[in-house]
């Protein structure tokens, strides 16, 4: 997972259709937390984000009320992302001097601001990932929110913490999954098919914000940053521009350059295409 410095410069700009039928951070994807809990300096926190879209002005903008989990932010809800998804999670706090303490969208309950759906309901999200595995094997994809169930920054990729969202793919099948406005999220395969803690250490991952509240704007990216020794082959490409990045352009340090790694889309819909090989 990729983790940068707060100076790193933020993303490319691709063009994106805005063609769809319904009727993408500022913390982008964060770094991967180790297999334990353990305390975690400011230092350390500053190494744990990304960010696609351009800096917003000011020391954050909160974007729902703080609370000290994600909760309910009503009763019924209404996506202009697509039908079907929980409530937006309350205490959405976007922070521009600090993105790594950024809090996104998780859904009320928790993960319902994601969905797997049939290739015939597509068109009706403004953002998607379809899920393909080309190799041999069945793989076991497992998806999480980067904010944890308790509503902690980075919290959401210790498993032991935070549920994810897991499903299998026989060789040759695909899966789609739909997101929410203001979704920041990961995903790998598993190394033993479980989401159990460990299931995801040292595996190319995947990360991509959706919709992000206060800037519009979405991206993607692929890392391998920690531990070494990574397996596994991985493409994510954006549907609207064919822009592509691979496990061989992946984050490998914090020092990386971004360019050709950090991929940002301007606000409209963002489909991917990720691709197990």
């Amino acid at each position: 997972m990729a983790i940068s410095l707060p100076s790193r410069s933020c993303f490319s700009l691709p063009q994106v259709s805005t063609a769809y039928a319904p009727s993408v951070s500022a913390q982008a994807p964060s770094g991967k937390a180790s297999q334990a809990s353990q305390p975690r300096s400011d230092a350390w926190q500053k190494l744990m984000t990304d960010a696609f879209e351009p800096a917003v002005r000011g020391q954050g903008i909160d974007l729902g009320g703080v609370s000290s989990a994600p909760r309910a932010a009503a009763t019924s809800h209404v996506s202009d992302a697509g039908p079907g998804f929980g409530a937006p999670s309350s205490g959405a706090v976007y922070n521009a001097s600090q993105p790594w303490l950024s809090v996104n969208n998780v859904g009320a309950p928790y993960n319902s601001n994601m969905q797997l759906i049939s290739p015939e309901q597509k068109s009706q999200f403004k953002f998607t990932n379809i899920f393909t595995n080309t190799t041999g094997q069945p793989q076991t994809i497992t998806l999480w929110n980067k904010v944890g169930e308790k509503g902690g920054p980075n919290d959401g990729q210790n498993f032991d913490k935070s549920t994810p969202k897991t499903f299998t793919l026989q060789p040759g099948q695909s899966q789609t999954v739909a997101f929410d406005n203001n979704s920041s999220v990961a995903w790998c395969v598993s190394k033993d098919g479980s989401a159990k803690p460990g299931a995801n250490s040292g595996q190319t991952w995947g990360e991509a914000t959706f919709g992000n509240a206060a800037t519009g704007w979405s991206g993607y990216n692929t890392s391998q940053i920690s531990p070494a020794g990574h397996n596994g082959n991985m493409s994510i490409s954006n549907e609207a521009t064919g822009k592509t990045v691979t496990q061989a352009n992946a984050w490998q340090t914090p020092s990386d350059d971004p360019a050709g790694r950090d991929v940002g889309v301007p606000a409209g819909p963002m489909n991917l295409r990720t691709v197990l090989s």
